[in-house]
């Protein structure tokens, strides 16, 4: 899976606002618990940190010594919130040794059995009382432009292969980090459905003197998120893009620990955040919302690698974004 530098210290989660419990954050924070391998230690840190998904929203309060900044937001046409920031929320962990134990296992089995491009169902036997499933994931990594373009389709915001940079420079595509929706939410199998899954994969896990048992899910068509790449030289950019459907606002929550400025600026007569990294990189955010579907997508352009200033980061979104209709 492709991994934004964990160095930065960035650690975020992202939700939609009611509730809490919806799809769209139970799938984010999958990626979390991939991460929560790493040192039980860390556990703490990591919970909040997505390396690599889109580095949204970050805050800065009292303790770090400097103002805080104001939150901002990004709306439709119609006033309606589609993407906002706020602050982190802590809530008490209620995880057993068991838990951990049992994910500890799981994040494995994921890592090493799941292959890019695959989804199954895992079934872990110890420390299992509850008989939970889960459902994974690894992203398809495509190389191919041509590929990339059927699975990651955005109506009427056709993707660049290459995109200019300073000058006469161009950055090209190299590759993309694609997300697709499963073909299967275990939220809406019935218990009984549930139940046959659990039995199936357990007799399997039996049979096979494993102490744990996998069952292959298909993915839909439909992308959800995706990291695009582009290199020109030693530098390289990315640009994120979330597709959060028809669900309502998402928010971006944050620790304090960067010192961070986060302004909304105007870009071909589009809002845009643009959050700056202490005297360091920039990054851009806007929200394109499908007149039709009302599905909204989330984009966030960033260095990835190499020298680049923020007034060429700048000119690289002014050709990404289009000029919005009067």
């Amino acid at each position: 899976m492709e991994h934004f530098d964990p160095g930065q210290g960035l650690k975020f989660r992202f939700q939609k606002v009611e509730p809490v419990g919806n799809a769209l954050y139970h799938r984010i924070m999958n990626q979390i618990h991939l991460e929560e391998k790493i040192k039980p230690k860390e556990r703490f840190f990591v919970k909040y940190k997505i390396s690599f998904l889109l580095t949204l929203g970050l805050l800065l309060t009292a303790s770090t010594g400097f103002a805080a900044v104001k939150y901002q937001s990004l709306t439709n046409d119609n006033g309606d919130v589609l993407f906002q920031e706020q602050p982190m929320t802590h809530a008490e962990s209620n995880r057993t040794e068991d838990d951990d134990k049992r994910i500890s296992l799981m994040n494995n089995i994921w890592v090493n059995q799941i292959k890019p491009g695959e989804a199954a169902i895992i079934y872990i036997v110890p420390n299992n009382p509850n008989q939970e499933l889960y459902l994974k994931a690894n992203s398809h990594i495509i190389k191919n432009f041509t590929t990339m373009q059927k699975m990651v389709n955005i109506p009427g915001r056709p993707l660049a292969k290459e995109i200019a940079g300073k000058g006469k420079e161009k950055y090209t595509f190299q590759k993309a980090s694609v997300h697709m929706e499963h073909g299967m939410d275990l939220d809406k199998l019935s218990e009984t459905e549930k139940a046959d899954i659990t039995n199936k994969l357990l007799l399997e896990a039996q049979a096979s003197g494993k102490d744990y048992a996998l069952m292959p899910v298909p993915f839909t068509d439909e992308f959800w998120l995706t990291t695009l790449t582009y290199t020109n030289g030693k530098k390289e950019v990315s640009l994120d893009i979330l597709n959060s459907q028809d669900t309502g606002t998402v928010s971006a929550s944050y620790q304090d620990s960067i010192k961070v400025t986060s302004h909304k600026i105007k870009i071909n007569g589009q809002d845009v955040i643009q959050r700056t990294y202490g005297s360091g990189p920039s990054e851009f955010i806007w929200v394109y919302e499908d007149p039709k579907t009302k599905y909204a997508y989330h984009y966030t352009l960033r260095t990835a690698k190499g020298n680049i200033s923020n007034e060429e980061l700048l000119r690289i979104a002014k050709t990404l974004i289009p000029t919005a209709k009067k």
